[in-house]
């Protein structure tokens, strides 16, 4: 069996579903912003219409992004060495929110600059013009902070199998979760319905750690739900992870699938 014969799990169709709303619904935010945009700057306020077109680009690239992943398979990156697995997001969606960041930070530092100097004018009202310095100066801040976390790292982000436990790295934070402490892997969230092709590592206390989108990190996702659910079940397996031997049984598809 290889990989990509790996029974999908049976929730993940539900989230597949409410990324095709999801598209729309991007979809048509940009073209009712796009016409509110031309529309601002027909009437004379261009400053208006070129800053509610810059924020397009950010819905746009989230939206490719995601579609990528759902509709061309990945390419797998996986490395390891003495300290476990890493499997990091394809090259082409790593770019694409690389890009994102990068760009929000010239566009949010002009948006709060041109609203406080009083040039720009998105609200009318004094509160909607406070909200968009709060805003867009949370944002900036938050992709600056991104970026040096990306450039550290090398990426926007990973999953690593360790014989311990599962790190998962986001553009923000890195969480630990180690095996003792799981009590079951499941394939959607009790605690946030909107999962979509997730791992959810469940705590003894309740809590839960979602590893979201496992089609970012190998083809269609499948292969890393199973390998997690494999090398939690199979503790006498998990030094794999150390040598190679880990990569060689993801790439055959060769984990345990039972639910029982």
């Amino acid at each position: 069996m290889s990989a990509l014969t790996l029974p999908e799990p049976a929730r993940w169709p539900e989230g597949q579903r409410r990324l095709t709303k999801l598209t729309l619904a991007m979809g048509l935010f940009v073209a009712v912003g796009t016409f509110v945009s031309v529309r601002e700057a027909a009437k004379g306020n261009v400053l208006e219409g070129a800053v509610g077109i810059g924020f397009l680009p950010i819905f746009v690239a989230v939206a490719i992004a995601m579609q990528l992943m759902s509709r061309r398979p990945t390419i797998l990156r996986a490395s390891h060495d003495r300290t476990g697995t890493v499997l990091r997001p394809n090259r082409i969606t790593m770019i694409l929110f690389l890009g994102m960041i990068v760009y929000v930070i010239p566009f949010g530092i002009a948006v709060v600059a041109l609203t406080l100097t009083g040039h720009l004018h998105l609200f009318a009202s004094q509160r909607g013009q406070a909200a968009t310095v709060v805003g867009m100066a949370l944002a900036t801040s938050t992709a600056v902070t991104g970026l040096f976390t990306a450039w550290r790292r090398g990426g926007v982000g990973y999953v690593k199998l360790t014989p311990t436990g599962v790190d998962v790295a986001d553009i923000k934070t890195t969480e630990s979760v180690a095996w003792d402490d799981v009590v079951d892997v499941d394939d959607h969230s009790d605690l946030n319905k909107k999962t979509r092709k997730a791992v959810v590592l469940r705590r003894r206390d309740g809590s839960e750690k979602v590893i979201e989108g496992c089609d970012f990190y190998v083809p269609h996702g499948v292969g890393l739900y199973w390998m997690v659910w494999h090398y939690w079940r199979h503790p006498g397996d998990r030094p794999e992870l150390t040598d190679g031997r880990a990569v060689e049984r993801l790439d055959e598809g060769r984990f345990d699938t039972s639910r029982t």
